[in-house]
């Protein structure tokens, strides 16, 4: 699936993924290929993508916002 996190004031990763986890309102959860889609609002915590081919992507957030698509995930985020 194609993964894109961002900010308000930059892009900081756009790749494919075969696995997102997300620190969620109901604690981590893990998006993959054809999830339900949906809009999760996303809290403080972890944020990890598991590329196809490259390293795994971390980063911690403060808060964001999730729109999840059966083939993508776009991800706003405050750092």
């Amino acid at each position: 699936m194609k993964v894109s996190v961002q900010t308000i004031f930059e892009k900081l990763f756009d790749d494919e993924a075969r696995e997102v986890v997300l620190p969620g309102e109901d604690g981590e959860f893990s998006v993959w290929d054809f999830h339900q889609p949906c809009l999760y609002s996303l809290e403080r915590g972890l944020l990890r993508i598991i590329p196809r081919k490259s390293q795994e992507f971390r980063l911690e957030i403060k808060r964001g916002i999730a729109n999840i698509k059966p083939d993508s995930v776009v991800l706003i985020v405050e750092i």
